[in-house]
């Protein structure tokens, strides 16, 4: 939302108030409660609140002089008779606490109570409620406080009787009490004109009174204009600042929520405090809110000085008290753009002489001119970045340390009072390559052979080198005179290697980091007569052929491989540093192998890698019985399945029905016939069942082929005139008749299950068989059913649903 061209930053959505009010059914059950009433010692909010009095009594004119305390809860009002049959006058007395709620708004009030017992119902309800003078003690029939003023007649509406909810409003009385400044309300219960008559008396809950009050919001806190909180000597850099507040109110309800607030903002200039400018929000927040308001373009202006103030409205229209006084002045001066130098590492952008990587250097940041700079942003070449406080006359001093040689470059910008940013200086420099210079003496040696090298200075007065070997634990040696040293470095893999050097100075310099690299071939060889053949042709699945290793490195004593990526295995070499493997592939297809060596002492080499193509000759399988992928047969019922060889040779077929592996001879054109009975139903598979069948040549197995079928269930059929499966039939605790065929060749006996509990039934010889169930539900009703053979052939299990009719 804008206004006058400011904008308040707050939603214009419409926020609706969420009644504060209980149902008398839930007051009542409330009463009803033993501690259901909280007193409160502090009132929580403008939510309706429930408040006990502070003392309760009633009393007794057979005993004048006594106070009585309530019991369970209640207390007797009107004439009674005790166990003797004496006759007894009770009024009740409550008084309230009001020194809580001083200097409130009271929204509402109402007395809350209800009747326990009635001793006659047929006569009218004359429960009076009073309002009395404070009692000094707790009253008694002989010293009663005296009574002001008749606040309402208790009734209800509707016959019953007891009433649990009686209530009237007293908001009035609780207004004038708190405008008067008293700390105590004390009430009267007391029957009417027949108080003195058996039959109107009852007992009654301790009388509670439903409060609702508001405390005015507090005084708005957080102000911050620009974006900064106010503080003394607050700059602002901008003309159209966005001021902020948060409001917040003592009233929070037993559940969290509480008031919805408004805000009003004012501001003027800090020396005309008559051109004052008010702005209330439109719409209210919630209670912790922070409320922005942008001033529109015109009003401030640079080097103005400003004050803001706001102050919280609640619902209710009750406003905090103004919050002191935010001043800022208005600052949109950009500073200058700041000088860098430094005599560690002068400005040169081509001239790479100075300091080197580890070495700090002092940087001097000036303002340029600008009088109000506070502090420098920087950032650096290489990443590092942050920020600088300036001293007296705005300089500012950085040590920065560079991590590499070459080109380096420092960006910097003035940052004044306001937070105003100046234009990026860019200051380059260049940092001396001080890094130690590495020889090698044998720079063909192989793995395990010891390399001499020789470390000589970047810098002067070096004396002394830091190095270690790829990985490993640095070493040091000192530098001779000439500010050289020697090491040696035994290598112990193949592939990439990393000599690492930093030497140190006299006076405690670092260097820049040598990185000395050399490369071992290590890389083993693989070959095979086998499987990796020149013309591209391959082996046959299930062949044996063999693999050979031989070293790229000296000393090989073992070769680790694997197929495929799976299991590895070791092999020891031979005195020639070979090793031949056997591998049976038994799979077709793709495939590659792995292997590196390893010497006596534990040098590995890099892992060579060999790829070879394996031929199928998986037989074909077909069945006109159990076609593939198809549903066919069932328990039972047999099948034949025929197997054709791939090629030439072929002795026999290893199968397998997924109950383990079983053998058949070829016949002399190479195929084989074989017959399967299923003897169950696959439940678990939804009927699949897998053949996996193999072709022998030899002894050479050749890799797979599966061949997917579906069994059928067979389950029985059901067949009921007396609960067809279609339309209701029969009712609860009807019996009916089931007819049961089966389908699995040879079944003897049924399984059947209708509720929890199976049965069997024989099948007859005419395959069928006839059963009564009586149904106990109406609606749907499931029966579950198979047949088995005596031999153990087990058909699906099928299910016969029917309706029962709902009796009327």
């Amino acid at each position: 939302m804008q206004l006058n061209g400011g904008t308040t930053g707050v939603s214009t959505a419409r926020r609706r108030r969420v009644p504060r009010r209980l149902v008398g059914t839930a007051l009542a059950a409330l009463l009803a409660t033993t501690g259901a009433l909280t007193a409160t010692g502090q009132p929580a909010s403008a939510a309706q609140n429930f408040v006990r009095p502070v003392q309760t009594t009633w009393t007794d004119n057979a005993q004048p002089t006594r106070s009585f305390p309530a019991e369970d809860g209640t207390l007797p009002v009107g004439t009674w008779q005790d166990a003797a049959g004496d006759k007894h006058t009770s009024r009740a007395y409550f008084t309230f606490d009001l020194a809580p709620y001083q200097g409130q708004r009271i929204i509402s009030a109402r007395t809350v109570t209800g009747e326990r017992s009635v001793a006659n119902c047929d006569k009218p309800r004359e429960l009076q409620l009073w309002r009395t003078e404070a009692p000094a003690a707790a009253p008694t029939w002989k010293d009663a406080p005296r009574a002001v003023e008749k606040l309402a007649d208790l009734t209800v509406s509707g016959p019953a009787c007891p009433a649990r909810y009686l209530s009237t409003a007293i908001t009035d009385v609780v207004t004038r009490a708190i405008a008067a400044k008293q700390d105590k309300l004390t009430l009267m219960l007391r029957i009417g004109e027949h108080e003195d008559g058996l039959q109107w008396s009852r007992r009654v809950d301790t009388l509670a009174v439903s409060l609702e009050h508001n405390r005015a919001p507090n005084v708005p806190t957080q102000l911050a204009a620009g974006g900064v909180a106010c503080r003394d000597n607050l700059f602002i850099g901008t003309t159209r600042p966005q001021l902020q507040a948060v409001v917040s109110d003592p009233d929070v309800t037993e559940t969290g929520g509480g008031d919805q607030l408004k805000a009003t903002f004012a501001w003027w200039p800090a020396d005309r405090p008559g051109e004052r400018t008010e702005f209330e929000f439109s719409y209210p927040l919630s209670n912790g809110s922070r409320f922005q308001y942008t001033v529109p373009d015109g009003v401030m202006t640079d080097g103005g000085t400003y004050a803001f103030s706001a102050r919280a409205t609640d619902q209710y229209g009750d406003a905090s008290a103004w919050s002191p006084e935010c001043r800022f002045t208005v600052d949109t001066r950009v500073p200058a753009r700041p000088v860098v130098t430094s005599t560690d590492y002068p400005a040169a952008p081509e001239q790479p002489n100075s300091g080197g990587p580890g070495i700090p250097g002092t940087f001097t940041f000036s303002p340029n001119g600008s009088d109000d700079v506070v502090s420098y942003e920087y950032w650096s070449w290489t990443g590092s970045a942050g920020r600088v406080s300036a001293g007296a006359g705005g300089t500012a001093t950085l040590t920065y340390t560079p991590k590499s040689a070459g080109y380096q470059r420092l960006e910097v910008e003035s940052i004044d009072r306001t937070g105003n940013h100046s234009p990026t200086t860019i200051y380059e420099f260049w940092v001396r390559n001080t890094a130690p210079l590495v020889t090698d003496a044998n720079p063909s040696g192989a793995i395990g052979e010891p390399r001499e090298l020789t470390l000589a200075p970047g810098m002067d007065n070096v004396v002394e080198y830091t190095w270690r070997l790829n990985d490993g634990d640095p070493a040091t040696v000192p530098a001779g005179a000439d500010g050289t040293a020697t090491v040696t470095v035994t290598p112990r893999r193949g592939g990439a290697n990393t000599v690492h050097v930093t030497s140190r100075t006299s006076d405690d310099l670092p260097s820049g980091t040598a990185e000395y690299y050399f490369y071992l071939a290590s890389t083993p060889t693989i070959s095979s007569p086998d499987f990796m053949r020149e013309d591209g042709s391959g082996a046959l699945a299930g062949t044996t052929g063999t693999f050979t290793f031989a070293p790229g490195m000296p000393g090989v004593t073992e070769y680790v491989w694997s197929v495929n990526g799976g299991e590895q295995h070791t092999v020891a070499a031979k005195e020639d540093g070979t090793a031949t493997v056997t591998y049976i592939p038994t799979e077709a297809g793709f495939q590659w192998i792995e292997v590196f060596s390893r010497t006596a002492e534990g040098d590995e080499s890099e892992t060579a890698s060999g790829y070879f193509i394996v031929f199928s000759h998986a037989p074909e399988v077909s069945s006109t019985d159990y076609p593939m992928y198809q549903e066919a047969g069932g328990p039972g019922v047999t099948g034949q399945f025929t197997f054709r060889p791939a090629g030439e040779g072929v002795t026999g077929y290893v199968y397998d029905f997924g109950d383990g592996p079983r053998n058949v001879a070829a016949a002399a054109d190479g195929s084989a016939t074989i017959s399967w009975t299923p003897q169950s139903y696959p439940a678990d598979t939804r009927g699949w069942v897998r053949l996996k069948v193999r072709e022998k040549i030899g002894d050479i197995v050749s890799d797979e082929t599966e061949y997917a079928v579906v069994i059928g269930r067979l389950a029985p059929t059901v067949t009921s005139d007396d609960y067809p499966s279609s339309g209701e039939a029969g009712g609860p605790g009807v019996a009916g008749t089931f007819t049961l065929t089966a389908h699995v060749p040879g079944s003897t006996e049924f399984v059947y299950r209708f509720g929890t509990e199976e049965k069997t039934v024989p099948v007859g010889p005419d395959g069928t068989a006839t059963i009564t169930l009586t149904p106990t539900e109406a609606g749907d009703n499931y029966l579950y059913l198979s047949s088995r053979t005596d031999s153990g052939i087990t058909s699906g299990e099928g299910v016969y649903w029917f309706p029962v009719a709902n009796p009327t």
